[in-house]
């Protein structure tokens, strides 16, 4: 299946600048409703993927006491758009465990930033579905 947003027109005044951030929403299991996110940030100055992706994933690793990083590096999608992955784990209060991904590219002199939030058990199942739509990402132009 493919899907495509909504695509319109909005005339913005100076000053004012497109910030998009889509929402994906998937299945709900295990009272865990599942979704992905992708904010777009326009009109980049520095496009070194690494460092765009430390700018973001330093303040959560600052703001979260005790979240344990599973996964940190830089990769290609499959399409070969290089991307920089980090995902790790967090216990929330009452011992319940999240897993976070988040996948950020540049292209050009856009930045995108993928992030899907899981428990244990959907991580291997909505997972692999997350991972294939982001794997199909092609940036319009």
């Amino acid at each position: 299946m493919v899907g495509t947003n909504n695509r319109f027109v909005l005339q913005l005044p100076e000053g004012w600048e497109d910030q998009t951030a889509y929402t994906f929403m998937g299945p709900e299991i295990n009272g865990q409703r599942h979704m992905l996110n992708l904010v777009i940030d326009r009109n980049l100055t520095d496009t070194d993927l690494r460092e765009f992706a430390l700018d973001r994933i330093q303040p959560v690793k600052d703001a979260l006491a005790g979240i344990e990083t599973l996964k940190e590096e830089e990769r290609s999608l499959a399409n070969g758009i290089a991307a920089y992955e980090w995902v790790y784990k967090w216990v929330l209060s009452a011992g319940q465990v999240i897993f976070k991904k988040h996948v950020y590219l540049i292209i050009g002199n856009q930045g995108y930033t993928f992030t899907a939030t899981f428990t244990k058990q959907s991580f291997k199942t909505i997972g692999v579905e997350v991972d294939r739509m982001i794997e199909s990402f092609v940036p319009e132009g």
